[in-house]
């Protein structure tokens, strides 16, 4: 914050001093000034090397901000801060130095930021930060920076920047072989798990061959077997591919080429049109589109007669007479 060593400059904290019988102890201090240690330590979300320069009475010493107490201050700390004040023979702070003071920190909570006082925050935090958030950018901006100082003739920048790119580099390796380590540990693991899979369904395997041998036959249950599935007979190419497979495993049937027979066959209908068996099995009105003689060749029924009448006996009253056949039924008819 560009404000901050003006705000806390003249403001009161409870500092952390160690421990006394297994108990903190603190201190009322006066705050002098804001520094730069050598260290950089974590506060809260953050990393700074700030310090306070406190003051209680004649004493002054630099305290890290993570020894700053967040409670206020006892009655007992404060007793002892005032005579620390009265033994080093200095003035409390008067009343008009308290409203002062007041005016200036809420000025500061209501302080409206710039661009630059937003760049300088942004600097400070990329400074102390352990890690960036992204190596590639930041290795970028750092060789950008390096090839303009050594443009600028900045040698001693240019060694400082390649320094700052070498800790990068090693700091990324770092975080690499961590990285890997861990992905190298679920790799044996995975691998392991796929071995035991292995061995596992290997011993199923062999348990079930061997129940399968110790299994008695079963008449009524399907055997496997590989059927000839015969399809698209028509087509002249694949009936000559079961023909042949069909005479190569059962011997030839003495016909080499049994389609083309097929193929020639011809019929005839009624009109005395050559018609072949392939157009007439394309429609089943042709396949049955033919003439069925029904003219029996039956002997004459008068011959019939007159060569049994002499042996049979006389015919009775009432007898049925003689049922007529198909030829003397057309003839009555006038079919014939």
């Amino acid at each position: 914050m560009p404000f901050f060593a003006k705000t806390v400059s003249g403001c009161f904290v409870r500092i952390g001093i160690g421990n006394h019988n297994s108990k903190p102890v603190y201190r009322v201090a006066e705050i002098t000034g804001v520094v730069e240690t050598t260290k950089v330590y974590q506060l809260g979300t953050t990393r700074t090397n700030k310090g306070l320069q406190l003051r209680h009475g004649s004493d002054q010493r630099v305290f890290r901000l993570e020894f700053v107490s967040n409670q206020e201050f006892t009655e007992s700390e404060f007793m002892k801060w005032k005579e620390a004040m009265f033994s080093a023979g200095m003035q409390l702070p008067t009343l008009d130095e308290i409203n002062k003071k007041e005016v200036t920190i809420k000025e500061a909570m209501n302080y409206k930021f710039n661009d630059q006082d937003i760049e300088e925050i942004v600097k400070e935090k990329e400074r102390f930060r352990k890690a960036p958030s992204n190596y590639a950018m930041k290795k970028t901006q750092l060789l950008k920076d390096k090839a303009m100082a050594e443009e600028a003739g900045e040698q001693e920048r240019a060694k400082a920047i390649q320094d700052q790119l070498n800790e990068l580099e090693e700091r990324a390796e770092a975080l690499d072989r961590q990285r890997t380590k861990n992905i190298s540990a679920i790799s044996y693991i995975n691998q392991r798990n796929r071995e035991w899979n292995i061995v596992e369904s290997e011993k199923a395997l062999v348990a079930e061959s061997q129940s399968m041998k110790q299994q008695q036959m079963d008449p009524f249950t399907r055997r496997q077997c590989k059927p000839t599935m015969v399809s698209n007979s028509r087509d002249p190419a694949v009936q000559a591919a079961i023909i042949a497979q069909l005479n190569a495993k059962y011997g030839s049937t003495g016909n080499p080429d049994p389609t083309k027979d097929i193929a020639t066959t011809q019929t005839k209908d009624k009109d005395g049109n050559t018609k072949s068996t392939s157009d007439l099995s394309e429609d089943l009105f042709k396949v049955h589109d033919f003439d069925v003689k029904i003219d029996l060749q039956v002997p004459s029924s008068e011959s019939k007669s007159l060569a049994i009448s002499s042996k049979a006996p006389p015919a009775k009253d009432g007898a049925p007479r003689r049922s007529l056949n198909l030829e003397d039924y057309k003839k009555r008819r006038g079919l014939i």
